[in-house]
């Protein structure tokens, strides 16, 4: 008795047998097991290949995943960059941005003003002027703020009077009750 060959066995996998061929496979025991062993031999390849594919896919989804992350951070990271250039481009132009000039010093009644330059005045002069200026109690420069201060005092002893007088009067207006 001939046994089924290797073409007929690839026609009965895919469905294509003649009657021949099936009934010899329906009375063989032989051509049976070897069809047995051929069809699970093919559905263990192909979940084999389907187990394969499936993390083949997952490892790609997990490579794409990943440097997803890596961009946003990637992202944020110069975004903040951005921010701090612009906020110290911003702080560079205000530091820069011109600023009005500072009032000349005028000069106070009190103090006398030599209007004549230190080279048009004899050696006598500019010493006694030298003399004059180191003589006063406070600086020419700082001679503004000495006004203000004299000023502030004077209105704070002013105030401190009147206080005391006040409370002399709430005094006295608690002894006469």
């Amino acid at each position: 008795m001939n046994h089924l060959t290797d073409e007929q066995l690839a026609e009965w996998l895919a469905g294509e047998t003649s009657r021949e061929t099936q009934a010899h496979l329906n009375g063989c025991a032989q051509c049976q097991a070897e069809a047995r062993q051929l069809k699970n031999g093919i559905s263990h390849y192909t979940m084999a290949m389907r187990r394969r594919s499936a993390q083949a896919q997952q490892a790609h989804l997990d490579g794409t995943i990943a440097p997803r992350k890596a961009l946003v951070l990637h992202r944020l990271r110069w975004a903040g960059a951005g921010v701090l250039a612009l906020v110290l481009a911003a702080q560079t132009a205000w530091l820069m941005k011109p600023r009005p000039a500072p009032m000349a010093p005028r000069p106070i009644a009190s103090a006398p003003v030599n209007p004549q330059p230190a080279a048009a005045m004899s050696d006598d002069e500019l010493l006694e002027a030298v003399n004059n200026d180191l003589s006063r109690d406070v600086p020419l420069a700082l001679a503004p703020v000495s006004a203000i201060t004299t000023a502030r005092n004077q209105i704070a002893a002013a105030s401190a009077i009147a206080g005391q007088g006040s409370n002399q009067q709430i005094e006295n207006e608690g002894e006469d009750k």
